[in-house]
């Protein structure tokens, strides 16, 4: 019926979502556009070059957000970490936390899925299979799932489930070049003994327009440059460089 699946993590007293066991087919790899842009503005003996190059659809799956997010150390994981990021606010009532009150709260949507035991505030074993998770909350019944306990348990190496924070579609739109090129007047490069003197600056891989990708992570960082490669498999840095060039004409 389209309702996520939950199960239950008796340690954490919290949900995650239920793997489903099946390979699915979930996307294309291949980009719906790849190209490049470049133009030179002139005015007088000044001229401007930029150069974007950009990609727009075509999955990929990035590993860094997947455990990262599981770590803590994405923007991501920030989600209901506390109030300021939606996090729940309430009183834990089971006996070896009552009284400890928590900030980092959330509401899985989802029912649990067949067979699921999961140990109720009172203490007691209920079997609670097809039954919602906000229902059982506002029962009484069970807490609200710690955000650690919930990127803990979904993003886990072999646990996770196809959501968009580590598998997006790619789309960028990157500042690949600019370049300013400086014609000085004939008067001084002929006082310098040159017939003519050009001076410029480049600057490349400046930056991205457009990133479609979570956490601002780098969207060239694909891991090898196969052409059936579609994993990101680390937080490559942004590189840029700065080139100062003089040509002269002796």
């Amino acid at each position: 019926n389209g309702v996520p699946l939950l199960e239950w993590d008796d340690s954490w007293r919290g949900a995650y979502r239920a793997q489903s066991k099946t390979a699915e087919v979930v996307g294309n790899m291949t980009p719906d556009f790849l190209g490049s842009v470049a133009t030179t503005l002139t005015w007088k003996d000044l001229s401007l070059n930029i150069g974007l190059d950009m990609r727009f659809g075509g999955l990929v799956a990035s590993y860094c957000n997947l455990y990262g997010t599981q770590a803590g150390w994405t923007e991501s994981s920030l989600q209901y970490r506390d109030p300021e990021h939606g996090g729940m606010t309430w009183t834990s009532q089971y006996a070896d936390s009552k009284g400890i009150q928590y900030t980092d709260g959330m509401i899985p949507e989802g029912v649990f899925k067949e067979g699921t035991i999961a140990t109720l505030v009172d203490g007691t074993k209920m079997d609670v299979s097809g039954l919602s998770y906000a229902q059982l909350v506002q029962e009484g019944k069970l807490e609200p799932t710690h955000a650690g306990s919930w990127y803990g348990n979904n993003y886990a190496w072999g646990a996770q489930t196809i959501d968009d924070i580590w598998v997006h579609k790619l789309s960028y739109i990157a500042l690949r070049n600019i370049t300013v090129n400086y014609r000085l007047p004939n008067s001084i490069s002929h006082k310098l003994g040159a017939k003519g003197l050009n001076l410029s600056f480049s600057a490349r891989n400046l930056g991205y327009l457009y990133n479609s990708l979570p956490n601002n992570l780098n969207p060239e960082s694909v891991r090898s440059n196969s052409a059936s490669e579609f994993r990101i498999r680390g937080f490559e840095p942004y590189t840029a460089s700065y080139i100062f060039t003089i040509n002269a004409n002796f």
